[in-house]
């Protein structure tokens, strides 16, 4: 009886819902764009172009929130998710904090930068088309505070989205198990191996 190499896909997982391919894909992206948008605006001196890039960061960065709503909504209607590669437990485990922790910064980082805007007396539009409530009052003090905790979230959302795609890139090239492939869209996964 041959065992499997550790180069073969010994444990053929299922693909993910198209659904939460498709969110997961596009919530990337729009973090890619919120990160770029801001990262532009810093080298910018213009006023009204400084202005208009961050209103974007903002109503993307809402929009990142209402994706990750809908992210488990999918997740939660296709429950349980079957697992995509054998896994220890406590691979198990990290993958599911892990998980957990980018859907709660998902969420939460827009509201910091909500309830930043609004300390700082500046209103938040969701692509102009409507105007959101302040979440808390104007405070200078509440706004630097709101500041560091924005800035802090976002690079621990990027730390956890570089090891996410880590974890996944290491499953695809050292583990040889279809943990990447289960996530990516019919035309990029390729046949079944």
């Amino acid at each position: 009886m041959n065992s499997p190499s550790v180069f073969s896909s010994a444990f053929p997982g299922p693909r993910r819902p198209a659904a939460l391919i498709f969110l997961h894909w596009l919530t990337l992206l729009l973090i890619a764009a919120v990160v770029g948008l801001v990262l532009v605006r810093e080298g910018v001196d213009e006023k009204a172009l400084r202005t208009t890039l961050i209103n974007l960061h903002r109503s993307l960065g809402l929009c990142v929130a209402l994706l990750a709503l809908a992210r488990l909504a999918v997740r939660l209607a296709r429950r349980p998710l079957p697992p995509t590669a054998a896994a220890s437990p406590l691979e198990h485990f990290v993958a599911m904090a892990v998980h957990l922790a980018l859907y709660v910064l998902m969420f939460a980082l827009p509201l910091i930068g909500w309830a930043l805007s609004s300390a700082n007396g500046k209103p938040v539009s969701f692509f102009g088309l409507v105007t959101l409530p302040p979440l808390v009052e104007q405070d200078e003090d509440l706004g630097d505070a709101f500041a560091e905790y924005h800035e802090g979230a976002a690079w621990l959302l990027l730390g956890l989205v570089g090891a996410h795609a880590a974890a996944a890139l290491a499953h695809h090239f050292i583990k040889r198990d279809d943990v990447l492939r289960a996530m990516l869209p019919a035309w990029l996964a390729g046949p079944r191996r």
